[in-house]
């Protein structure tokens, strides 16, 4: 800030004494300077530091935009002008700066800026406070725009009592949409709202089926565009998808964070009455890193497409081909038998005849009869057989069969191995789904099926030692896998019965 020259001020001080209290002699002096074009910088400085409006609004407009200077006497002007104040919270919320965005939305609220209520509103519901933006929206809920925010606060909060009353106002304005998007997700039952913990039921179309469930409307129309956009894809041709389903998140217990994976209680799904018929279920929360825990398939709120089919395809019995933890059950030692499309966790090294370690690795790979004869897929090394087949036999061949180290179990002293050299959405979720795993699903479309979501409770149930109750949703997984073409005695089922036998034994 600059200073006056002495003399300049202590005639302005003198002035100052002579001048009776409340008096506008200085507003009106630096006004008609202004006017006249004739102020100097002095006299403006002195006028900014001493508050005086007009040499605020005049600096403002000489200087650079978001400069430090320009938000020193923004934040000025914007205690009494709507339209600093809204700009200073636009700035601010595009930053990332969250309270300052709400100060200013405040601010400018309060000096009747039109937009800014409805920007205050939208950012409180963007951060999760529903409340807050709840106490703002229920004067307006005459008006549509914020009618439709009020009910998916409701449905997003479990607000029973408030729901019933948005749905008359709905009737009154003949929204027959909002109703049937209601009605569609089981958050309405004609003229009423239900807990959907007590009167879901939703049919199971085919043995693979999945019940998506997600806790607001932004939620449950994404998880319907997701399941739209993979109608073209092969995966659907294992799968079926009941209409997506509505679940308050005062029923959940979950913990997740944007960067970790999503977990919740699962002992919830065993209190539907009836239960939810579908052999896996679906939840997607606003955030969170999506996974799959045996029957039950987590998404959050920023998941595309190609997250969604790679979390479907392990569902279906496929393996991640990235480092997974080095905790992982998967790479804790070579595998007794083939449990994955897609990777079979190995030793590295076999002795014995060529042969004999051939017929043993039939056994074990999955994807053995896809490879050709001419394709190798062990070498000589000393007196022991190296598994793998070598890289340099690739040659141009990129789309070669064979047996190919993969990254699953690298964190590990077992090897993994999968059957191309090629990155796979498997590995990258932006990479194909290779039309050999869909082969590979279309020869064997049930023996490396994730176990549905009623094993899930069942283990959750015996962890809190609920024995009785355990078992009971222990004998509901099993009887999934007892379906009419399922003979366990066939040894062409060998990996069924494994499955039956691992989830019989809590081994999943």
């Amino acid at each position: 800030m600059k200073y006056l020259p002495l003399l300049f001020k202590i005639i302005i001080v003198s002035l100052m004494v002579t001048i009776p209290s409340g008096s506008f002699f200085f507003p009106q002096y630096i006004a008609n300077k202004i006017a006249k074009n004739t102020i100097s910088d002095e006299e403006v400085s002195f006028g900014i530091e001493n508050q005086i409006e007009e040499a605020i609004e005049y600096r403002f407009l000489s200087v650079d935009d978001e400069s430090n200077e320009w938000f020193y006497l923004a934040k000025i002007l914007g205690k009494t002008d709507k339209d600093t104040a809204f700009k200073l919270a636009t700035i601010y919320h595009i930053e990332g700066d969250i309270t300052q965005a709400t100060q200013w939305y405040k601010q400018a609220s309060e000096l009747e800026h039109k937009k800014a209520i409805t920007e205050l509103i939208d950012l409180y519901i963007e951060e999760g406070h529903l409340l807050a933006a709840k106490k703002l929206l229920l004067p307006l809920k005459s008006k549509q725009d914020a009618l439709h925010k009020l009910v998916d606060i409701s449905v997003t909060l479990g607000d029973e009592i408030l729901l019933n009353e948005l749905i008359v106002l709905l009737k009154q304005t003949n929204n027959k949409d909002l109703i049937n998007q209601l009605k569609r997700y089981g958050i309405i039952d004609d003229n009423s709202f239900y807990p959907t913990h007590s009167k879901i039921r939703v049919i199971g179309e085919c043995r693979n089926s999945i019940q998506l469930l997600a806790t607001n409307l932004s939620n449950l129309h994404k998880l319907d565009m997701l399941v739209e956009n993979i109608q073209d894809h092969p995966l659907t041709n294992f799968i079926c998808f009941n209409t997506p389903r509505y679940i308050s998140s005062t029923q959940l217990n979950c913990e997740y964070e944007q960067d970790s994976a999503i977990k919740c209680d699962e002992t919830l799904w065993a209190s539907f009455i009836p239960e939810i018929d579908a052999r896996y279920l679906g939840l997607m929360l606003n955030e969170g890193g999506a996974n799959v825990d045996n029957g039950i398939l987590y998404l959050d709120s920023h998941d595309d497409t190609q997250v969604f089919i790679h979390e479907l395809s392990h569902l279906l019995g496929f393996v991640d081909e990235y480092p997974l933890s080095a905790k992982h059950k998967v790479c804790q030692k070579p595998q007794e038998s083939k449990f994955s499309h897609n990777i079979a966790v190995l030793k590295t090294h076999y002795e014995g005849d060529k042969k004999d370690v051939v017929a043993l690795l039939e056994k074990q790979i999955p994807w053995f009869g896809f490879i050709d004869k001419a394709t190798p897929i062990i070498h000589k090394d000393g007196g022991k057989w190296v598994i793998g087949t070598l890289n340099f036999y690739l040659s141009n061949k990129s789309k070669l069969i064979g047996l190919f180290k993969s990254e699953t179990c690298d964190k590990n002293k077992v090897q993994a191995f999968m059957p191309t050299a090629s990155k796979t959405s498997l590995r990258y979720y932006e990479e194909r789904f290779i039309t050999l795993y869909t082969d590979l699903l279309k020869q064997n479309p049930d023996e490396f099926l994730m176990p549905s979501y009623h094993y899930n409770v069942a283990k959750t149930l015996f962890k809190n030692n609920k024995e009785s109750l355990g078992l009971e949703w222990l004998n509901k997984a099993l009887k999934r896998e007892l379906t009419k073409d399922a003979n366990l005695n066939n040894p062409e089922h060998t990996n069924r019965k494994i499955r039956y036998n691992k989830i019989k034994n809590g081994e999943y």
